[in-house]
């Protein structure tokens, strides 16, 4: 589609939000959001990749250091934990758990 790759950004006025609607993501981790969630000074050099294969096909996950959730909470007042989607939480006995886990920040204010 012609000009989908010039966004206005003052389309997406996220700002003036009702306080009640929390808006996060799932990936706090996403090294492609370097330069413009995450600073790219502060991860130079410390950003790690992990090999994965699905469907036969490999890609590489770029992934920022887990201390990077504190610079996330700079712009999103909530995080998505959604590891359980890809693996299951288990007990101290190795058996599934029901737990469903989402996590809110509760120092934004």
């Amino acid at each position: 589609m012609a000009g989908r790759d010039k966004v206005n950004p003052k389309e997406y006025l996220f700002r003036d939000v009702h306080p009640n609607i929390l808006i996060g993501m799932a990936s706090d981790r996403y090294a492609g959001w370097v330069g413009q969630i995450y600073s790219a000074d502060r991860y130079k050099n410390r950003i790690t990749e992990r090999r994965h294969t699905v469907g036969g096909k490999s890609f590489t996950e770029r992934i920022l250091p887990v201390e990077s959730v504190r610079e996330y909470f700079e712009h999103f007042s909530v995080l998505e934990i959604d590891y359980t989607f890809y693996r299951l939480l288990l007990d101290e006995k190795g058996n599934p758990t029901r737990i469903i886990t989402s996590w809110v920040n509760t120092s934004v204010t």
